[in-house]
């Protein structure tokens, strides 16, 4: 991949600072080629990878090709090209995300659109809205650019229009730009042409019932923007929305790209943020048959549209009542079978699954650096499931679900740490929720058994070394969280690590002699510290958990503790400071919130378009502030005047003494004005809070009500339970008279009973001796028969033996003979031998000569060949030097086939005079062997 895809970046980078620096027809020709080579292989989606931003070389060639779209002077036909190569490269998330995070690429198409805006129909524009729609997907666009207003007004302008290639795209644009942006939103509802606006865009649900993509774009629009008005109240009323949701479903069922389901899945989440929608969803007729349709898409998605899916299902678990249906669901389409089935399934293709289960532990399985974050989704849906599996009462098959998930968890815990890597971060945050899984699957028996089992000590004390040695916090103590990357990942390890044993510590006695070590160790300090300072809830509840187990402990690090919670708060305190004041002197002026205008027609104080609150309070006030202000203004001028008039002194040393007296009573001014400004947002935060409190003290009143009416139905339960006790205590005394008479008629069987027991154990004693000893008698009568048999067998053997000695010692004494003469035989072929082995040495000095002459060439005709193919255009004058090079050369050749010749004679000459030589040495090692017997 890597091999690939260089040359042709280089070649690229190349040719763009060739073009650069002379922008010529030529360059630029040039340049397309190379770009066309670019776009050839960016096709494939594994060389993506290779276009990350932790690469160097493939960064500078976007930054160039960034630079030559900002150029307004390019050429269309190149900005095409670089068009067609970003298209390529946005399918991939991480790419997408530095397009727009580092290589600012929004504004630049933004820029091309704004350019080429009179032509609609042009394909350029075509392209960048087409890309700009990729590219701002998932991503919210500050509406302070200076490029958004602009923008939109393009995008409106298109979707209101007529049906063009343009409007699809733009939709799309549109629905991403306002996807949780409030300004953008409130923008497009201030608009003159708002209503129009809602009605084009409405139009899509009923004109285009094919088009998918237009429909979930336009839900997606009136989502964002209306849902909270009359249009949007129409369209998610509970009269309605039944219908809305079996939209959304068949939109995500029929969607044939993974776009129309991603966006699907945005909408869904984006209605389910509203409450009324939620409890909607919970009693929605058909949730059971279109959740069992979304757990069969587990299995027939790839791994970017699966991971939609599982956000999806995770949000369904939010909703309260939907998570039991899901488990319901999930049981019905499941079908477990033996271990081995579950073994041949997942190590099939994910496509060959029909078990939305099993394709959900296939998904968990696979690695985060080939399937991105489809395995993260996946052990989160598998921890909600679980969840809901074990602690509601779904419980069967527990054991096969153990098998079917021991082998995937310990493998990744096995897996080998390499903080190089790239995806290190997420095979972190993997590791921390396949922590967090086991520890949900703790809370049943048998599944924590297994886990029991199949978990190696090893494992977690290989998982703390590993932070302990290269975690940011472990070597620094206090931390940073801006420089870090992923020592926040390796807190979690540690502690969720941690976590775990206390739940299989009961059972296994070595992990809870590890859990007490690593808690007395002082390099679990800073983990701890962080834990507990940390913004985040579960994080903080678990270590306090952690903190409290190990306070029992005598060796626990209390002290450095204390130290390092401190060190942490105070580094918090310095940096929230520091983030402070250059915000202040950055931008001082930034006290006022956004004010955006367009023909007077449209406004808004800041991005939650907060009332103004005692508005004529304020206007008074600075009224008479105002007032106080010109009287003593006039009055200083007045007396300025009157003191010309009188003495004779400098008119500028007054001038500015008064001048710096306005200068400081305008200071104060302002100041007040911010004091003013404060105050106001303190009543109204009070108005607020005012308001909260009542509302929570008629909730408390309720409450209170709900719990009288509880106490007195529970005082009448208790009524009645106390004569039912009465009555239960009256049967009790009776049963209890029962009771003893039936005890002491068992004490009587039991004795018969152990009398008869040590009768029959006697008896059976008896028997199983009676049995060995016969056993016994028959092995020892076979064994006599089988000893007899082998005496007479060795006596005849050794008789055949001595005869075929007798005639081995006369065999012994003819050979020794036969070798005597062979020895002789062996020397003469010896002195033979190293007379050939001295030719066989001249002959390879010779062959090493041919070999040097040969190469010598060989680099000559090399040279020729570079020569030539550098002197195209001198071809004429120099062919007939050409020609008679080539004669030499073949003279050359010739001479070596004849020397190559020689030396196979010479080699089969060699090669016989070594058969001659190990014939003779076999023959002489044969009769030695003879000898030796």
């Amino acid at each position: 991949m890597k091999m690939e895809a260089t040359p042709c970046v280089k070649a690229v980078i190349l040719a763009a600072t060739q073009y650069r620096n002379n922008k010529t027809d030529t360059n630029m020709v040039y340049l397309q080629r190379q770009l066309d080579v670019l776009v050839g292989i960016t096709t494939k989606r594994s060389v993506l990878k290779y276009f990350t931003p932790h690469n160097l070389l493939p960064t500078e060639c976007i930054t160039v090709i960034v630079d030559i779209l900002q150029d307004q002077k390019t050429k269309q036909s190149l900005a095409l090209k670089c068009l067609m190569l970003l298209q390529n490269l946005v399918a991939d998330n991480e790419i997408r995300e530095s397009l727009q995070r580092l290589f600012n690429l929004t504004p630049v198409l933004a820029g091309i659109i704004k350019l080429h805006d009179g032509s609609v129909v042009d394909s350029l524009t075509v392209e960048c809205v087409d890309l700009l729609q990729k590219v701002t997907y998932g991503y919210k666009i500050s509406y302070e650019e200076n490029y958004v207003e602009d923008l939109l007004l393009f995008v409106i302008k298109q979707i209101m229009g007529q049906v063009n290639e343009l409007k699809k795209p733009c939709l799309g644009l549109l629905a991403n730009i306002c996807r949780d942006n409030f300004a953008v939103q409130s923008y497009i509802r201030n608009l003159d042409n708002y209503k129009s606006l809602c009605k084009s865009v409405m139009a899509n649900l009923t004109g285009e019932k094919n088009d998918l993509m237009l429909v979930v774009f336009s839900l997606s629009i009136i989502s964002s923007i209306c849902l909270n008005e009359g249009i949007g109240e129409k369209l998610f009323q509970k009269k309605n929305i039944n219908q809305t949701f079996s939209m959304t479903f068949s939109i995500l069922f029929r969607g044939d790209s993974g776009v129309t389901r991603c966006y699907a899945v945005d909408l869904m989440m984006d209605m389910l943020k509203n409450e009324n929608i939620k409890q909607s969803l919970s009693v929605f007729d058909n949730l059971g048959t279109c959740i069992d349709g979304v757990l069969k898409l587990i299995y027939s998605s790839t791994a970017e549209s699966v991971v939609k899916i599982f956000e999806l299902l995770l949000a369904f678990c939010a909703v309260e009542g939907v998570r039991s249906t899901i488990c319901k669901c999930i049981l019905s389409l499941t079908t477990l079978e033996d271990r081995g089935r579950f073994m041949e399934l997942l190590s099939l293709p994910v496509s060959q699954i029909t078990d939305p289960l099993l394709a959900t532990v296939h998904w968990a399985s696979q690695s985060v650096e080939t399937h991105d974050n489809a395995p993260l989704f996946a052990l989160d849906f598998l921890t909600e499931f679980y969840e809901e599996f074990i602690y509601s009462g779904f419980r069967a098959k527990f054991s096969l679900h153990a098998q079917l998930l021991m082998p995937m968890l310990i493998e990744t815990l096995k897996i080998t740490l390499d903080v190089n890597n790239a995806a290190f971060k997420k095979i972190c945050i993997k590791i921390v929720k396949v922590l967090q899984f086991l520890s949900v699957l703790c809370g049943e028996d048998d599944i924590k058994r297994k886990i029991c089992e199949s978990l190696d000590i090893s494992i977690l004390t290989a998982l703390l070394d590993h932070q302990y040695n290269s975690n940011y916090v472990a070597l620094r103590s206090i931390i940073s969280v801006h420089n870090q990357d992923w020592s926040e990942q390796g807190v979690d390890i540690v502690i969720y690590s941690l976590d775990l044993m206390t739940k299989l510590q009961r059972q296994v006695p070595k992990i809870d002699a590890l859990f007490s070590t690593s808690l007395q160790d002082s390099r679990i300090v800073p983990f701890l510290s962080y834990g507990l300072t940390s913004h985040e809830r579960n994080r903080v509840q678990v270590t306090l958990n952690l903190i409290a187990m190990g306070s029992s402990l005598d060796g626990f690090p209390v002290i450095l503790l204390g130290d390092a919670i401190l060190a942490c708060n105070t580094q918090k305190v310095e940096e929230e400071a520091m983030f402070t004041y250059t915000r202040k002197t950055s931008c001082p002026q930034q006290s006022n919130p956004l004010h955006r205008q367009q023909n007077g027609s449209y406004g808004f104080e800041n991005k939650e378009n907060i009332p103004m609150l005692g508005q004529r309070n304020r206007v008074t006030s600075d009224s008479g502030f105002k007032s106080q202000n010109e009287t003593a203004i006039e009055s200083i001028l007045e007396k300025w005047q009157t003191g010309l008039e009188i003495k004779e002194t400098k008119t500028t040393e007054i001038i500015e003494i008064y001048e710096h007296k306005l200068q400081s009573l305008q200071t104060k001014e302002s100041q007040l004005e911010d004091l003013l400004e404060a105050k106001e947002m303190a009543l109204k935060q009070s108005d607020r809070i005012i308001a909260q409190n009542r509302s929570r003290h008629a909730q408390y009143e309720a409450e209170a009500h709900k719990m009288r009416a509880l106490l007195k139905e529970s005082e009448r339960a208790s009524e009645q339970y106390r004569e039912q006790l009465n009555e239960i205590t009256l049967k009790k005394e009776s049963l209890q008279n029962d009771f003893d008479m039936t005890v002491q008629e068992n004490r009587r069987l039991k004795q018969i009973a152990e009398e008869h027991q040590q009768l029959t154990a006697a008896y059976t004693e008896l028997a199983e001796k009676f049995e060995s000893t016969s056993k016994s008698l028959l092995c020892l009568k076979q064994e006599h028969k089988t000893l007899a048999e082998m005496h007479e067998m060795l006596q005849r053997h050794n008789e055949s033996l001595k005869h075929q000695h007798d005639i081995a010692s006369e065999q012994l004494s003819k050979l020794q003979d036969e070798r005597k003469q062979l020895s002789k035989q062996l020397k003469e072929t010896e002195t033979k031998l190293e007379k050939l082995s001295e030719s066989h040495k001249e002959l390879q000095s010779e062959h090493k000569r041919n070999e040097k002459e040969r190469e010598e060439l060989e680099e000559a005709i090399d040279k020729l060949r570079v020569d030539m193919s550098q002197a195209e255009k001198l071809k004429k004058q120099l062919k007939h030097q050409v020609a008679s090079l080539e004669l030499v050369c073949q003279k050359h050749e010739a001479d070596i086939k004849e020397k190559d010749t020689k030396l196979e004679e010479l080699q089969t000459e060699l090669d016989k005079h070594t058969q001659i030589a190990a014939l003779i040495h076999s023959l002489s090692s044969g009769k030695s062997d003879v000898s030796k017997k």
